[in-house]
């Protein structure tokens, strides 16, 4: 099997005319000294003097366009609909292509001012005929209206629990599971939370509501759910704190809710033998809802969008 090793290399990129250097890490032969094929690592060096070009023309990058639909609520068809664009060249600006000018100056003035976009549904509302499809016309409204900013569908399932009675079922099922097998150990708060993300991912993407009410942030450690990060800030264990009365009735009443139950099972037999550190770095991964968003609560439409396309991330 060939040896190799990775040290930084200094290569040139011709752009539309413009030419970039641009050193990286590379992969090397160990015997000949040689460059070797790492698609990986030729991908990254190639995406920097990408990004050295948009910089220079002030383009958009493929993430600023993801992070603004995910502010927005609209998946890549509504969004084209909404520019009147081919679904197609959503797509192609968001895995790398370079936007036409034209284009690029629409997106950077819908990114910078939300007046341009209210007068996209301004004008809808005018038109006879063509008109933007009603959840395009829904969602926007929906984000504009600082109030209601995190709709993921309007008329979808009211969520019958919350996040801190779901906390209390796998709380209870992990007491449970630890008296059966001593080699079980504690659940911590950073792992379910990230069970609770992958629970709500889940059910959003089947229902298109949430599953509870509580926002989901995104803070260095992955997405977190701000009720039970509240409930319990500074504790890394949360079954040493003991468990209540409460703990045991919410997880009584989840028990006889089936669809809940059996969606929080499903989770657990998928991601419990996981870390917390495995599981958030599933969520690190990029084009996941956590690393599009940056900082902030994660529009959960982002979140339903990510989940259908059957990417749990």
């Amino acid at each position: 099997m060939t040896q190799t090793y990775i040290k930084n290399h200094t290569n040139t990129f011709l752009i539309h005319g413009h030419e970039y250097t641009v050193t990286a890490p590379a992969r090397f032969d160990s015997a000949t000294d040689k460059l070797v094929d790492d698609t990986k690592l030729d991908d990254q060096a190639v995406e920097i003097a990408n990004a050295m070009y948009r910089k220079d023309l002030d383009l958009v990058s493929p993430d600023d366009i993801k992070r603004y639909r995910a502010k927005v609520g609209l998946s890549q068809r509504e969004f084209a609909k909404l520019l009147g664009w081919s679904p197609n060249t959503v797509a192609l600006y968001e895995t790398g292509a370079f936007p036409s000018e034209s284009n690029n100056q629409l997106l950077k003035a819908l990114m910078s001012d939300n007046h341009l976009l209210n007068n996209f549904i301004q004008q809808n509302e005018d038109k006879q005929q063509n008109k933007l499809p009603s959840v395009v016309v829904k969602k926007v409204k929906d984000y504009l209206d600082t109030k209601n900013d995190d709709v993921v569908v309007s008329k979808a399932p009211q969520p019958r629990y919350t996040a801190l009675q779901l906390t209390n079922w796998y709380r209870v099922t992990n007491y449970f599971d630890a008296k059966s097998d001593e080699n079980i150990e504690n659940l911590t708060q950073m792992k379910v939370v990230k069970l609770l993300y992958f629970a709500f991912g889940r059910y959003a993407a089947k229902t298109h509501g949430k599953l509870f009410n509580s926002p989901i942030v995104a803070m260095p450690y992955g997405p977190v759910v701000e009720e039970v990060h509240q409930a319990f800030n500074g504790h890394r264990d949360i079954i040493s704190v003991g468990l209540t009365k409460r703990a045991f009735d919410d997880y009584n009443l989840i028990q006889k809710d089936s669809e809940i139950s059996d969606l929080l099972t499903d989770i657990l037999n998928d991601y419990g033998d996981k870390t917390a550190a495995g599981l958030s770095k599933i969520t690190h991964q990029t084009g996941s809802p956590w690393s599009l968003t940056g900082s902030g609560v994660i529009n959960p439409t982002l979140i339903a969008e990510t989940f259908i396309r059957g990417a749990e991330q």
